[in-house]
């Protein structure tokens, strides 16, 4: 029997813990940021609705061009928590939660097919349903069976002492060459011990996109029980563009009393977006504070820095030539209503 879709309620608070008090200053000021550290959208999303699906509507959400790396992870507590920080806990959730080792580029970017055209129509349909999955390494007895290809591949190994133990030893007594610790199967290492030695060059810890949202994640005031995987979490961490580091916190409201309460959205307002959020299986946006955001900035520090800049900057000639460019990678500082958000 296939489930209702139902509409449900997330933030996404995109932030950063290193910003200069200038840097706040200037979010806040000309960015319309409220406390001059972060930028957030409460959005209505399908219930049905994958990691990878809205994965294309934070890109649309923020103002990014989806032209850079991206994954979503659990915080690192977690992950140890759930794999018990070794590689045997953490290979029988590959499959189930976390990605495959082998899954990078040519598949969990199956569907990344844009060459032409309106790039805004092309996102639009990579967040609206119904929702597919096409790839091929989320499939559990894929994923499975290349975890058990890569414990059998290593099933004796050498394992190398990390490199933050590398570097203060060979700091100290001047040898250069890692050490061996020992030798042992892959499947009896600790984690720690696994990534000291080989390399997997998608990480391990990235959860599979396939994952519906609803089903992994809580609401703030939601128990977990600890005998049932899912939900899993109270806040999944979506990190884009690995160089400027863009760091998006998604949790999960209860429902959406506090935004009526609160008069921040009204009653028949809220009706109809539940109502586009069923009918046209797409999400909406009941509700932003801070400005939209673009690629190659240098995170959110360099964004504020950006506004400081176009605002503030003592030439004339160089605010122009800052707005052209943001321009041409897509930004605007116009006032967009919540519905045209996405």
């Amino acid at each position: 029997m296939v489930k209702k879709i139902q509409p449900i309620c997330i933030n996404l608070e995109l932030r950063s813990d290193y910003l200069s008090d200038y840097q706040k200053r200037m979010l806040k000021r000309y960015g319309e940021s409220p406390d001059g550290e972060s930028i957030s959208r409460d959005v209505l999303i399908p219930s049905d609705m994958p990691l990878h699906n809205l994965h294309y509507a934070i890109q649309k959400l923020f103002g990014w061009q989806n032209s850079h790396l991206r994954n979503f992870r659990l915080h690192s507590q977690l992950f140890d928590e759930l794999t018990g920080g070794t590689v045997k806990g953490w290979s029988k959730l590959v499959g189930v939660l976390f990605q495959p080792p082998s899954e990078f580029d040519e598949d969990l970017f199956w569907d990344d097919d844009y060459e032409s055209g309106s790039f805004k129509k092309w996102l639009k349909k990579k967040y609206t349903g119904p929702y597919v999955y096409e790839g091929n390494m989320e499939k559990l007895n894929v994923a499975q069976k290349d975890v058990q290809e890569l414990l059998k591949h290593f099933s004796m190994m050498e394992v190398r002492e990390s490199f933050e133990e590398y570097s203060k030893r060979s700091k100290k007594d001047g040898d250069k060459k890692v050490k061996v610790l020992k030798k042992s199967p892959l499947i009896d290492l600790t984690i720690e011990e696994m990534i000291s030695s080989i390399g997997i060059e998608g990480g391990i810890d990235n959860l599979m996109e396939s994952l519906v949202v609803d089903k992994i994640l809580a609401a703030s005031d939601e128990t977990i029980d600890s005998n049932d995987l899912f939900p899993v979490t109270k806040e999944i961490i979506y990190r884009y563009d690995f160089g400027d580091d863009w760091t998006v916190r998604i949790t999960k409201y209860k429902d959406c009393k506090s935004f009526l309460e609160k008069n921040i959205v009204g009653e028949e307002e809220l009706k109809e977006s539940k109502e586009i959020v069923v009918k046209k299986h797409k999400p909406v946006c009941i509700n932003k504070e801070g400005l939209s955001v673009f690629d190659d900035v240098g995170g959110l520090g360099g964004f504020a820095d950006f506004l400081g800049a176009i605002y503030e900057g003592w030439l004339r000639e160089q605010r122009a030539d800052l707005r052209a460019w943001a321009k041409s990678l897509g930004w605007s500082a116009a006032k967009v209503s919540n519905d045209k958000m996405i």
